[in-house]
């Protein structure tokens, strides 16, 4: 399944910022950039309106802190990542935005490419965090089923039980909740080698 285009808002009083930030932004087919923003008072009511996954802002804008309009940008949406541009690499300044939730700090001028590969980096990173967090609200549920009633188990749950313990058979957790769910179910047939083998495996 492809996913969605990611969504790139530029933040600088610099017009031409995207194409001398990263010459190859213009031929990545999975990145949109949505608008450049100047420098301004309402910068954050106005990006967030982009709906955008990246904001790319430049650190050294007069008259606006960066890292307070990241902080704010966060705020509002903690899903939207902030990459910084900077033409000095002051350890402060990098401190200092990244204390207020920028996820990286580049130093201009970048290498053809650079950006490119942060972006996606980010968002490949977000998009998997997104995964797990599904994972671990379907493992909850899963738990659920078995330890607060004493209904049988749903067979969605058994299945998805069976699929993680398949995909982790030194899971020792994973290998005992399915043999749970064998019980509460009755299901005898897959329970007695299931247990068979925790046996074998506590044995050493």
């Amino acid at each position: 399944m492809s996913q969605p285009a990611i969504r790139l808002l530029f933040v600088s009083d610099t017009p031409e910022v995207a194409s001398a930030a990263d010459p190859a932004l213009a031929a990545a087919a999975d990145i949109v950039v949505v608008g450049y923003l100047p420098a301004s008072e309402d910068v954050v009511r106005v990006a967030l309106g982009y709906q955008p996954d990246v904001v790319v802002m430049d650190y050294d804008m007069p008259g606006l802190d960066a890292a307070e309009i990241a902080r704010a940008l966060l705020h509002e949406d903690a899903t939207v990542q902030v990459i910084m541009l900077s033409l000095v690499g002051n350890v402060e300044d990098i401190r200092h935005a990244m204390r207020a939730g920028a996820r990286d700090y580049l130093i201009k001028p970048l290498q053809e490419g650079e950006l490119v590969e942060t972006v996606r980096w980010l968002i490949a990173e977000r998009r998997e965090y997104a995964r797990m967090q599904a994972f671990v609200r379907q493992m909850r549920r899963a738990y659920d089923a078995l330890f607060t009633d004493d209904k049988p188990v749903p067979p969605t749950v058994v299945a998805f039980l069976e699929q993680q313990a398949a995909k982790n058979p030194e899971d020792r957790l994973a290998q005992e909740t399915l043999a749970v769910a064998y019980a509460r179910n009755r299901d005898w047939k897959k329970l007695a080698p299931l247990a068979v083998e925790l046996a074998r495996a506590s044995l050493g």
